[in-house]
């Protein structure tokens, strides 16, 4: 279990990057995931490598928040993202997140949604126990 500091120490490192970059994206990945299977890493690992940070952001996504949808803008430019967490039933349409933004573009943006969701989480878990 990750300390919900460093979910929001990651967040001030994401919301201060210019441009989305391979140590950046691999950190928020290892501290949301912990462990993944190897083929998981890879296929984050190469989506990265093209500069594909979009797909690498929606793969961090899929795994820290399994079930869970992404509505975003497209496009180059400001990103904007809203997470929707799976209903009781697993069927879609359950209430948005606050929207999560960020000047460097949809893969920073989907980054600062997935780490507030994450320390959201920790800290009810923190607080439940």
């Amino acid at each position: 279990m990750t300390d919900p500091a460093r979910f929001n120490s990651l967040l001030e490192r994401v919301a201060d990057a210019r441009a989305p970059e391979r140590s950046l994206f691999a950190e928020v990945f290892f501290a949301c995931e912990g462990k993944q299977p190897p083929d998981i890493k890879a296929h984050f690992a190469m989506r990265m490598d093209e500069d594909a940070w979009t797909e690498a952001a929606l793969i961090l996504m899929a795994c820290a928040l399994p079930g869970w949808r992404v509505q975003t803008n497209t496009g180059r430019g400001p990103g904007r993202v809203i997470l929707l967490a799976p209903q009781a039933d697993g069927s879609p349409g359950s209430v948005p997140s606050e929207p999560a933004h960020h000047a460097g573009g949809v893969a920073l943006a989907m980054l600062v949604a997935v780490l507030r969701e994450m320390a959201e989480q920790q800290q009810s878990g923190s607080t439940a126990s």
